[in-house]
């Protein structure tokens, strides 16, 4: 796992030292790259790591809810084919007045990079303006 982009929104520059690790660099681009936003606590790390096998952090239950991933985080799957990004929850409190801005960004930037993008919503959102995301959606 690398953090890409931090909570202060500063792109780490060790990238390349991370494709070679997981032995990216020497496929030039005979990769693919999925990625995943929604709203913070939904799970979106969980699924992640039950899709393609990585290893992100995720929220312990007996804890509470609390915000896990900060930032743009780069995994890659088993057979190193899959790039595969866990970006920050939409919607975070922690982020205040400035959470628009981070997630029109970071919702660029994925779609941006990747061939997939999962957007997971909340069942009881699905319809809602405000609490569905669908201005970010319209980003």
């Amino acid at each position: 796992m690398m953090q890409v982009v931090d909570y202060e929104e500063t792109f780490n520059r060790d990238l390349e030292a991370f494709l070679k690790r997981n032995g990216l660099s020497s496929r030039g681009f005979d990769y693919n790259v999925a990625a995943i936003m929604g709203p913070q606590s939904s799970g979106k790390s969980t699924l992640l790591n039950l899709l393609f096998g990585t290893s992100f952090r995720t929220m312990d239950a007996d804890s509470g809810r609390y915000q896990v991933t900060q930032g743009v985080w780069l995994g890659s799957d088993d057979q190193g084919s899959i790039v595969v990004m866990d970006l920050e929850g939409t919607d975070s409190r922690e982020r205040g007045e400035d959470a628009a801005t981070f997630e029109r960004k970071s919702a660029l930037f994925a779609l941006a990079l990747a061939e997939v993008l999962i957007i997971n919503v909340w069942t009881q959102d699905v319809g809602r303006y405000n609490a569905a995301n669908l201005s970010l959606l319209k980003t």
